[in-house]
């Protein structure tokens, strides 16, 4: 009776409450000096807007000049009974939210806080479309339109964004007024919304070092296409590949199939800047033209960074003769012998940087590109890569990247095949998301849907969740079904074993991987058995989430199967790498035994098998118990401040669970306020680990604790949250 008496009001909530109310508002909210002078453009974006994907538009002039008034405009159209907005675009100049104190809402950046504040904070708007999140203002900036908050304890500390947005922000870069770029984009995105295309293509583009090169990870990825886009395998649909070890000079050939004028997204996996695409890379040098062009590979990158640093072109020079051991002028004398400049060197590199655009002709036509990279979505800078790639007068109107470092281990194509179904793209990222993670563009973009496909938009915004539920019991496509696992991720219409089921018997992986995913969110008590089942998964991606969940648990359990990772001949690089990596989060006393045991168990089949064995042992031993003494000498006072200092920093990584009860029982006894601080920041991102109640209970001790200074409780506070 209790369950059903919560089933029926957990209902009459979810019908209630204004997140699950059917949406049909969008906010455009834009500058007064842009809607002037591109008031033309903007009228016609809007009646599309309204008259082609049935929008009631709410135009928002900026009259403040801050984040706050524009997320208060914001948070009251979204509470509106009818018509409440469901997302947002920001055009011109639109103030920049810079987030403090929530590196954890990310994928991979992990800055001290303590360097310049431009560098160190993530700029985000999250700020304006995650109402559940509470920010505390800290300052603006003196120079640039930024404005600098913390995340503040009382909100949530985990992303669900109430709407979806996309930034369009054009500015004077490269010669041309921002006004002149706006006025092109809008008839180019009005264009596309009036002529919508059905999805016609794919590229991807792996570049050197994506995925430690993992063969298996990308033969995974492409054969996942087929699950993203089922209709390419017919007639009149494509998908191709480029790799960076293709061709030497890759740049132009990215270029040139980025330019293709049928392609619909282009996925590219790289290492990136707010400015540079770093596309490939030289194996090492033999013989003198090898060696120099190898040097100029790497001046060309480092003097990209150091240019952003105020440094010059000597400087950099300089620098790498004395790391090479070369004498100094020796590369400004070889690039004079072959006809170059060192200052002219950046406009022939390996990587697409911002000048290429101009220099090349670079006008690019996929509609949507996806930038698995860092920082070229950084779109706080004056210029960045993604508002290169929409600005430009080719048929790109959106992208999805972030703004400051990306992690490699991630989804960066989830539900991208609801892109091919008539899901705009905002709505895809929407549900795809980090703090960082942005649409540049506009957000509303959208393929032509193939005939007869429901309103995925409308079911999505409405989020019905027993709509859903009968979808995922019927043969939907796959990315239809992992929506499907998303929108019912928190409803008790759908059990953790349901979950398990399907994590088991799906034949699609994406979905197995969802699945995965939502326990994961959940932190469902079976996840143990979750990651036992995912690491022996044959879609690579996800047997690597398994694999990086592993010491993020802890469990005793996992340690036989880590075990037989580790000494398989075969695993895949990225899953390898993470396997070896995760010894050091579970006692030697039992990983090393559960390897050496695996390793006997192949011997037989494996030729030369001493050194195979000797090898793999010597790696985990270096691993093993790394952690043990420092944290030991911590929590018996033996460490000396700077020591302990610098370890604690490193506890937001490097905590292995096994730990967890004795640096719990060192905070619970900290005197040192600063320290506190920082341990119960490291503390909040374990509460996936088998042994992450006893961080629990000491950040539920300290948050109730009076006596404590506010700044310490507050941190508490927020750690007690991100572990519940």
């Amino acid at each position: 009776m209790r369950i059903r008496r919560f089933l029926i009001i957990t209902a009459a909530l979810l019908m209630l409450s204004p997140a699950f109310a059917q949406r049909k508002g969008f906010a455009v909210v834009i500058d007064p000096a842009s809607s002037r002078e591109a008031s033309a453009e903007l009228a016609e974006y809007i009646k599309a807007l309204e008259e082609v994907q049935g929008f009631k538009v709410y135009t928002v002039i900026d009259r403040w000049g801050v984040p706050d008034s524009i997320r208060a405009e914001l948070k009251k159209l979204y509470g509106l009974r009818k018509d409440p907005i469901a997302g947002a675009v920001f055009i011109g100049d639109i103030p920049i939210p810079m987030i403090r104190d929530a590196q954890f809402l990310t994928s991979a950046f992990k800055m001290d806080q303590k360097r310049d504040w431009v560098e160190s904070s993530v700029p985000s708007d999250r700020y304006y479309d995650d109402f559940g999140l509470k920010f505390d203002f800290l300052k603006k900036d003196s120079i640039a339109p930024l404005f600098y908050y913390s995340l503040a304890a009382e909100g949530n500390q985990y992303l669900r964004p109430s709407i979806f947005s996309g930034r369009i922000r054009p500015t004077d870069a490269g010669g041309t007024s921002r006004y002149d770029k706006l006025r092109d984009y809008l008839r180019k995105a009005t264009a596309a919304k009036r002529n919508q295309e059905p999805f016609k293509g794919v590229f991807v583009y792996t570049g050197s070092g994506s995925l430690n090169e993992s063969k298996p990870a990308h033969i995974d990825e492409m054969k996942s296409l087929g699950e993203h886009f089922p209709l390419l395998t017919a007639r009149g649909g494509f998908v191709s590949y480029m790799d960076y070890s293709d061709e030497r000079l890759i740049k132009t050939r990215l270029m040139n199939e980025m330019m293709r004028p049928d392609l619909s997204v282009g996925i590219m996996h790289h290492h990136g800047d707010y400015d540079t695409q770093y596309l490939s890379s030289y194996p090492k040098p033999v013989g003198t033209q090898a060696a120099f062009d190898f040097l100029m590979h790497c001046y060309r990158n480092r003097f990209a960074t150091a240019v952003r640093y105020g440094q010059d072109v000597d400087s950099v020079r300089m620098v790498l003769e004395r790391e090479y051991n070369l004498p100094e002028g020796w590369l400004s004398e070889a690039a004079s012998q072959r006809g170059l400049q060192l200052e002219d060197l950046m406009a022939d590199s390996l990587n697409l940087i911002l000048k290429d655009f101009a220099d090349y002709g670079y006008k690019p036509n996929c509609r949507v590109a996806i930038y698995d990279a860092c920082y070229n979505g950084a779109f706080n800078n004056d210029d960045c890569i993604a508002n290169e790639y929409i600005f430009q007068s080719g048929k790109t109107i959106a992208g999805i990247g972030g703004s400051v470092n990306v992690l490699q281990d991630k989804w960066p194509d989830k539900l991208m095949g609801l892109l091919a179904e008539g899901v705009m793209v905002g709505i895809v990222n929407q549900y795809n998301i980090d703090l960082e993670m942005h649409v540049i563009g506009d957000p509303t973009f959208v393929f032509a849907a193939p005939k007869e496909t429901p309103d995925y938009n409308e079911m999505i915004i409405a989020a019905l969740p027993r709509k859903w539920k009968k979808i995922l019991s019927r043969d939907a496509a796959p990315d239809v079904q992992v929506m499907a696992l998303e929108m019912l991720k928190e409803s008790p219409l759908l059990s953790n074993a349901e979950l398990l089921s399907i994590l088991r018997d799906n034949p699609y992986g994406l979905v197995r991987l969802e699945a995965f995913q939502v326990l994961k969110a959940r932190n469902a008590s079976v996840m143990t058995d979750a990651i036992l089942e995912a690491s022996d998964d044959p879609f690579e991606l996800l047997q690597r989430f398994a694999v990086n969940e592993m010491p993020r648990s802890g469990d005793p359990r996992l340690v036989p199967v880590l075990a037989r990772l580790i000494a398989s001949n075969n695993t895949s690089p990225r899953v390898a790498f993470n396997a070896m990596q995760a010894v050091q989060f579970f006692p030697s006393e039992e990983i090393v035994p559960a390897v050496e045991k695996a390793l006997d168990s192949i011997r037989p089949y494996v030729v030369r098998p001493d050194g195979y064995v000797q090898g793999k042992l010597r790696e985990v031993k270096t691993y093993a118990g790394r952690w043990d003494d420092d944290y030991e000498k911590i929590a018996t006072g033996k460490a000396s401040d700077g020591f302990r200092r610098s370890r604690l920093g490193f506890m937001k990584i490097y905590l292995p669970p096994y730990l967890a009860p004795k640096m719990a029982e060192y905070a619970s006894h900290c005197t040192d306020n600063a320290d506190l601080v920082t341990i119960l920041s490291a503390f909040g991102w374990h509460g996936l680990g088998y042994r992450s109640d006893a961080l629990r209970d000491v950040a539920g001790s300290i948050a109730d604790d009076p006596s404590r200074p506010e700044a310490v409780r507050r941190e508490a506070l927020k750690t007690l949250k991100r572990l519940k």
